[in-house]
């Protein structure tokens, strides 16, 4: 599995993104495997923006992979 690509912009929250991305697809039944990728698209989602919260998906793209 390759890191999605972001532009790094502010890495501020991007680890606390990861493990609310991670965290919250294993709680809706996701695998590790699957749960790991969304964890790195929330990461890469919020260091790519300025702030800890700005890049954050949304509940209907997080569930729309």
């Amino acid at each position: 599995m390759r890191p999605p690509r972001s532009a790094e912009v502010d890495p501020v929250g991007a680890g606390d993104a990861f493990d609310a991305g991670y965290l919250a697809a294993r709680l809706r039944g996701a695998s590790v495997e699957d749960a790991l990728r969304q964890g790195a698209r929330c990461g890469a989602g919020v260091a790519g923006m300025v702030g800890d919260t700005a890049g954050f998906p949304t509940l209907a793209e997080f569930e729309g992979g």
